[in-house]
């Protein structure tokens, strides 16, 4: 969708147009779904997160500036979503990080290493190990390593400190070159 499409839709939507949020949500729905299913791990719940994000969308269009393009718009709506679902949802248990991890621990990936891990492993399959992880080093891996947000700014989002931002972002890592390691995924 081209520029002057994003604005007729988005004007149309301003105006409480059915037609021209059906359109949005048609084009942009299977994109936010794939970015739900970063935080969490079955269907229901992706699809429960990208309803909620649609209809926050919907109610604060009027709000959108044309800063941007409008898919990246939603997606941090989408992930704004996404992390109200995991606050409602959270469990009791919080990883802390009361064991710190030594940097030794976590053997950090070279350039060649990153790309013989990426030739081996599909987005699906990266996905999925990712959706393995345990609820909170998922949060924290997604937001630091994929939205941007740094542990500062985790440990708010979270309420966790931001030290065990950092903590569950090393934990999780480890966890997941062990699990590509686990399933044939070597460095050569």
């Amino acid at each position: 969708m081209n520029k002057e499409e994003q604005d007729r839709l988005v004007k149309a939507c301003k105006k409480n147009n059915r037609d021209a949020m059906e359109k949005m949500y048609n084009v942009y729905m299977p994109r936010m779904l794939s970015v739900s299913f970063r935080y969490c791990k079955n269907q229901s719940d992706a699809e429960d997160i990208v309803q909620d994000a649609f209809i926050k969308v919907f109610k604060n269009i009027k709000k959108y500036k044309h800063n941007g393009t409008l898919g990246s718009w939603i997606e941090r709506i989408v992930v704004n979503s996404a992390i109200d679902h995991w606050h409602k949802m959270k469990k009791t248990v919080l990883i802390d990080n009361s064991e710190f991890i030594e940097e030794s621990d976590v053997q950090e990936l070279d350039e060649i290493e990153k790309d013989q891990f990426s030739k081996q492993l599909s987005a699906e399959k990266l996905r999925t190990l990712i959706s393995d992880l345990p609820e909170q080093y998922r949060y924290v891996l997604n937001l630091y390593a994929i939205e941007g947000y740094s542990h500062k700014e985790i440990g708010k989002i979270l309420k966790i400190k931001e030290s065990t931002s950092r903590s569950n972002y090393t934990r999780a890592r480890k966890k997941l070159l062990e699990n590509m390691r686990a399933i044939g995924i070597e460095k050569h």
